[in-house]
């Protein structure tokens, strides 16, 4: 796997994808569910590393719950539940957001009273 080091259209990093071809750091060493893998990325080793740890947690959670899973499952449902915790951390940005304008307006609104009084 390596990552691409173009970024998206989104100004995002483009993610870690499989490929032959590599640009980026070195070959980082990655365990999942004891299945091992050696990949690339030009994101930093310790992260790449802390990434695959939390999935490794995820998927343990989720094997704890049911041992006999097959583990592609596994990380299927692993998947759902790192995407399911991506989309709510945007929802509560979003919401943060808002709110982070409205109060915003509100004190500029204040401040505008103040100075014209």
């Amino acid at each position: 796997m390596s990552s691409q080091s173009t970024k998206t259209g989104s100004g995002r990093r483009a993610p870690t994808s499989v490929s032959d071809t590599a640009s980026g750091s070195g070959p980082i060493q990655i365990e999942i569910r004891g299945q091992k893998m050696t990949i690339r990325s030009d994101r930093d080793a310790t992260f790449v590393r802390s990434l695959a740890r939390y999935i490794d947690h995820k998927a343990e959670e989720l094997q704890s719950a049911a041992p006999s899973a097959p583990i592609d499952k596994l990380m299927m449902l692993a998947s759902m539940n790192v995407a399911e915790e991506l989309f709510e951390a945007r929802e509560e940005l979003h919401r943060m957001r808002v709110q982070l304008k409205e109060t915003t307006e509100t004190l500029v609104d204040l401040i505008t009273q103040v100075e014209e009084a």
